[in-house]
């Protein structure tokens, strides 16, 4: 605001000159002082910061502009929009009061002045409306920008918060799962060996003794303790571990949800089929791949989307990645897709690759000869 405020007063000081010099007026030192006494005002106006020692030097203007127009040269009047306007929009905030002031002064002006005077005193008021309404809105965006940066902090800070409480809680469900399959061990599998122990030294002290058939009777006993205590080891272990499909879900849920939150790109999952049939192996096939492909459309494809399916077959198991980005007709194989076709070579598998509409890397397993990989 303030540079085209000091620019316009410049031209109106140019503008005097000019109409002194074209209009040969009598020059004399007085004029040259007072435009040197003005120019030094309003550059002393800009320069300070305190609101008091300017109203002082807006009000000192308006006096000296005054008496010479009374009693001096006439034409320095012309400033005097000038020093009104900088009453109401930067002292008093209030720009209506501004051309108040300007219409008021009208009634005291001699009427030979008045176009000129008029005519300052509008372009004045456009450069002051303007300066006023972008410095209204500066202000408007800049506190827009603190609040938006103190929520962002707040997020931030919730985000961190929120993370540190889930990892406490994932620590803490570590635990108590390790607490529950450490009491289970002990209170089953632990009383069924410390029962077969007891009974094996019974049958060694028994056997010393010449004691057979009482011997014959313990060790009966103690094979079939040992057994039902297999059973139970068999049950805990099949409680505690869970299934194989579960595991390479939830495994290639959580790539995704981080490839989200890194890369802002929507990923859209599906799977069907016996999932059930996907052994060990190929989970870890089927995730590196996943993760290699997610990793080629954060790099190349410009996408927005991506849809990752997972389907069993009769014959095979299939994965796919496709994004909606540029693709390409030349596809070059770097090192990720080169491992992305040997992993799938190794158990008889094969990749396709297609650049057209997006890109997307198709990877089958044969099914045939897979467990469910217990």
């Amino acid at each position: 605001m303030e540079g085209w405020v000091v620019l316009s007063n410049f031209l109106i000081a140019l503008y005097l000159v000019l109409k002194v010099i074209i209009g040969k007026i009598e020059y004399y030192p007085v004029f040259v002082f007072f435009l040197l006494l003005f120019v030094s005002i309003i550059v002393l106006y800009f320069v300070i910061d305190n609101k008091l020692v300017k109203s002082l030097l807006m009000g000192l203007f308006i006096v000296i502009l005054w008496w010479n127009y009374v009693y001096g040269n006439r034409l320095f009047i012309l400033f005097l929009p000038f020093g009104l306007y900088n009453i109401a929009y930067i002292i008093l905030k209030k720009p209506l009061s501004g051309v108040i002031f300007v219409l008021f002064s009208f009634l005291f002006l001699d009427k030979v002045l008045l176009p000129e005077y008029f005519l300052i005193s509008f372009l004045l008021y456009v450069v002051y409306q303007l300066s006023f309404v972008i410095s209204v809105e500066i202000e408007r965006l800049k506190e827009e920008s603190a609040s938006l940066r103190k929520k962002v902090y707040l997020l931030s800070a919730e985000r961190l918060k929120n993370s540190r409480y889930e990892e406490q809680l994932k620590y803490f469900t570590k635990l108590e799962e390790r607490n529950e399959i450490s009491q289970k061990i002990h209170d089953q599998i632990g009383h069924t060996i410390s029962g077969s122990l007891m009974q094996l030294e019974a049958v060694k002290i028994l056997i010393l003794n010449n004691e057979r058939e009482k011997a014959e009777e313990f060790i009966q006993r103690t094979i079939k303790v040992l057994r039902e205590g297999h059973e139970e080891i068999r049950t805990v272990l099949k409680e505690i571990k869970p299934e194989m499909e579960k595991i390479g879900i939830n495994k290639i849920k959580l790539l995704i949800e981080e490839f989200e939150r890194k890369s802002g790109i929507e990923v859209n999952f599906k799977w069907e089929g016996e999932i059930k049939r996907v052994s060990y192996l190929y989970w870890n096939i089927l995730y590196e791949n996943a993760r290699e492909s997610l990793t080629n459309v954060l790099k190349h494809s410009k996408g927005t989307k991506v849809e990752v399916y997972i389907g069993v077959y009769n014959k095979f198991v299939k994965l796919e990645v496709k994004d909606n980005g540029i693709g390409g007709k030349l596809i070059r194989k770097g090192l990720g897709l080169i491992g992305i076709e040997e992993r799938a070579a190794g158990v008889g598998g094969k990749v396709i690759l297609d650049g057209f509409n997006g890109f997307s890397v198709i990877t089958l397993l044969p099914l045939e000869g897979e467990g469910n990989g217990d």
